[in-house]
């Protein structure tokens, strides 16, 4: 006898969505534990001081969004713009244009009919002044893309009025200027010399590093392998290169983007012949900006580099660049500003060499026995003199095996957002404090339109270590602007931010701002440029002050935040009083708990609140306007204003970023929570269906009976006059109902015995039963307790 056992469709899917349950509340809860242990990790390094806005007062010179404007040259009164068919001659102080030294120059119809020809757009197809070079004192070069054909031409500086004018002589300007405008390349003129890093094809697939006539090897990747060149500097005898460029020595294990720095010398007139076309001393080396670890997280992508700057760095006078290095672009947005010492990336170049010895092995230290002498890439007074050998070597092994340390071993500032990177920096170096220090104020522009400015402060008992005091971010463009570069002019002391299509200028300091009136604030923001005055009791730019002997004294500045309680204490009763006079001008708290009394209860500040800060910026008519609130720190209004953070723990500033730090934390806890619990009530449910579908043979569902339904229509037909009434019905058990039904007819009794009136208490209290859904009837109610209901444009209010 075969016996056969039967299972039931339901008993097969309970148990498969069991199994489906269990899993997903074991990835649930991995992925909790995750969310908690990562968050603090990718939060901010530090936090903002200020966050700033401007209106459209600000000088700003405008042009189109495919201008590409692009700084050339800049002097103490001026700069030059290299844009769409011109160059333009701008004035620092109010950015205005001197008409006459504009430069016009426009390609030629043949030149543009043949860029169309070879599938190119109008728009491409015109002239982007990329170079510019000073050869003497009246005579200067410009090159343009020209259609997609590049072109130099030679001008003339009149006397006068220093208006330009060409002197009808013109040259190829392939491998000086750059095909597309916005193809990633670089130049320096130097010593006479134009050294250029960019493409030498229409179609891009030729990059080189050219002076003419030497230049590097043409399609050869150990040499350079896809690079977007950054920026070019001269040092002495050599001129540096940084870039950044697929990694050759990571392709065995994948593709990856590394930074570069990349050397020639002035003096390398190419190798013997054939070779004297070619650099004999072309040597690079990757750049390496990480935080360190037991295993270093890397910003491998170089994006813009400053010029370079002297002062007193590591604990000796030195010389060095800033570099702005991010992630790639399909990882966790990161960025970072790391600081290079020009001696230690020289001293790269006279460590070991990196080879591949087979195209199947990987790269490795170069034997010291392997390396011919003279030593392969040194400078020499003649480079044709060299022999073969040391100029093949150098020709197949350009890449150093070690890398350039960054200063300090770390960043010196690091950013992590989902929303912007940084694109462009700038530096007021060794800007002079009180205590007679210096310090370097660095400015950092993003793709998003920010201007971000912080200064790094040397720790007191170690060289090594550095605090980074993020002081402002000002929205300078429209979000979704990227700042192209940024420069600083020390005579009107203004800060230049640049985009595609309009150039504006910024003050470089804020400290006679509202917002930094009080001695506690104006020292908390440890902006080496603002000092707190102590005799006229107020925030003051250290380029005002006059310090002598016998004045300095009533001049405090704390750039390391030490004391500034000491200093200030003596103003904290009048704080105080101050504080809880604006505390009586609040309409309404923060956490909408309650008002303040005040003489005109139909006026009230104008509340922001970003990112925990709390600012009053303005009053107005709660008539007419609603007050702003919860305004994200990325999304700035059209007024000036700036938002101080303060590190007080008994201060309602503190208390909300707290409590926003908490709030992020248990808002995702939460979330998370209320899920789980719905699968699990969810799955609940399904059990009991199941059961109810397999029970459902023998027994009838539980209906509600007919008497109690009619009974309730008659009852709400008493309670409204025979108008429409929603319920909300218990279908529980007969008990249960009848239990209500009793209590509703007595509610009912009691209501009709006071002569039928409303009350808008009884309804609330009985909201749970019922709910009305008459208009008219709510605003009759409300007429009577409460008065007229009346509309206004923003706002509604209760007038009596």
């Amino acid at each position: 006898m075969t016996t056969t056992t039967t299972t039931k469709p339901g008993s097969r899917s309970a148990a498969m969505l069991s199994r489906h349950l269990h899993s997903y509340l074991i990835a649930l809860i991995v992925l909790v534990s995750c969310c908690l242990d990562r968050i603090d990790s990718w939060t901010p390094d530090v936090l903002t001081k200020s966050y700033i806005t401007y209106d459209n007062t600000i000088p700003a010179f405008f042009g189109n969004s495919t201008d590409y404007f692009k700084l050339l040259d800049q002097d103490d009164n001026s700069i030059l713009i290299g844009a769409r068919n011109a160059l333009y001659n701008i004035s620092l102080d109010r950015l205005i244009e001197q008409p006459s030294q504009r430069v016009t120059w426009t390609s030629s119809d043949a030149h543009r009919e043949l860029c169309t020809l070879k599938g190119k757009a109008d728009q491409d197809c015109q002239n982007y002044i990329r170079v510019y070079a000073r050869l003497g004192a009246n005579k200067i070069m410009l090159c343009g893309t020209n259609a997609y054909k590049p072109l130099c031409r030679y001008y003339n500086l009149l006397p006068g009025n220093g208006s330009i004018a060409y002197d009808n002589n013109e040259m190829e300007a392939l491998g000086r200027c750059p095909y597309n405008p916005l193809h990633n390349s670089t130049y320096v003129f130097t010593d006479g010399h134009l050294y250029s890093a960019t493409v030498a094809d229409f179609s891009g697939a030729d990059p080189l590093i050219y002076r003419e006539p030497q230049r590097t090897e043409q399609y050869d990747s150990k040499q350079l392998n896809q690079p977007a060149f950054v920026s070019a500097v001269e040092h002495n005898g050599y001129v540096l290169f940084f870039f950044r460029e697929v990694a050759v020595e990571y392709m065995n294990c994948g593709k990856a983007i590394y930074s570069r720095v990349s050397r020639v010398c002035k003096n390398d007139k190419g190798g013997p012949h054939p070779l004297n076309d070619r650099w004999t001393s072309f040597l690079k080396a990757r750049l390496n900006c990480s935080i360190p670890g037991e295993y270093p997280f890397y910003f491998d992508e170089i994006q813009s580099t400053t010029n370079t700057i002297n002062g007193f760095y590591g604990g000796d006078t030195n010389q060095i660049i800033y570099a702005i290095m991010t992630t790639p672009e399909n990882a966790i947005g990161g960025s970072a500003v790391c600081a290079f010492a020009i001696q230690d990336i020289l001293d790269a170049f006279e460590g070991s060499f990196k080879w591949q010895q087979s195209i199947n092995s990987n790269w490795l230290q170069v034997p010291q026995n392997q390396v011919p002498e003279p030593r392969p890439g040194k400078c020499v007074d003649d480079s044709r003199t060299l022999p073969k050998a040391s100029v093949n070597f150098v020709k197949m092994n350009t890449l150093m095996d070690s890398s350039v340390r960054s200063l300090h071993s770390r960043p010196v500032f690091t950013r992590v957002s989902l929303l912007y990177r940084l694109s462009a920096i700038t530096v007021d170096p060794q800007v002079k404090a009180l205590d007679g220090k210096t310090y370097d104020v660095i400015f950092v522009g993003t793709n998003d339109g920010k201007v971000i400015k912080f200064v790094n402060i040397m720790s007191s008992d170690s060289t090594d270590e550095v605090k980074t005091v993020t002081i402002s971010e000002t929205q300078a463009f429209p979000i979704g602007t990227k700042v192209n570069e940024m420069t600083i002019s020390k005579k009107s002391k203004k800060l230049i931010v640049i985009s595609n299509g309009k150039i504006i200028s910024l003050p470089l300091s804020n400290c006679n701002e509202h917002e930094f009136k009080s001695c506690r604030k104006c020292l908390e923001l440890q902006d080496p440029y603002c000092a707190w005055d102590d005799e006229n009791r107020e925030c003051r730019n250290t380029d005002e002050l006059h310090q002598s002997s016998r004045t300095i004294g009533r001049f405090f500045q704390r750039l390391d935040g030490s004391n500034i309680n000491e200093i200030c204490k003596k103003y904290d009763q009048r704080d105080q009083r101050q504080h809880k006079a604006e505390e009586n001008d609040v309409y309404m708290r923060v956490d909408g708990s309650g008002s303040a009394e005040k003489d005109n209860p139909l006026e009230t500040k104008n509340i922001v609140i970003i990112q925990g800060t709390v600012t009053s910026v303005g009053s107005v008519d709660i008539d007419n306007e609603i007050p702003k609130s919860s305004i994200e720190g990325s999304v700035l209004t059209n007024k000036i204003g700036s938002h101080p953070y303060h590190h007080k723990t008994d201060t309602l500033i503190t208390e909300n970023v707290s409590i926003a730090s908490i709030s992020w934390h248990f808002g995702i806890v939460l979330v998370l929570f209320s899920i789980i619990i719905g699968i699990i009530i969810g799955y609940c449910s399904t059990q009991w269906a199941i059961k109810k579908q397999s029970f459902h043979s023998s027994e009838h569902r539980n209906q509600l009976n007919w008497h109690h339904t009619k009974n309730l229509s008659m009852l709400s037909q008493n309670r409204t006059g025979g108008k429409d009434v929603n319920l909300l019905m218990n279908t529980n058990t007969g008990n249960q109902y009848h239990t209500q039904q009793q209590a509703i007819v007595q509610q009912l009794q009691q209501h009709h015995q006071n002569n039928m009136k409303d009350n808008i208490d009884f309804d609330f209290k009985d909201r749970s039963v019922e709910c009305k859904n008459s208009t008219e009837n709510l605003e009759k109610d409300i007429s009577k307790g409460m008065g007229t209901l009346q509309k206004t444009p923003q706002l509604k209010t209760f007038k009596p």
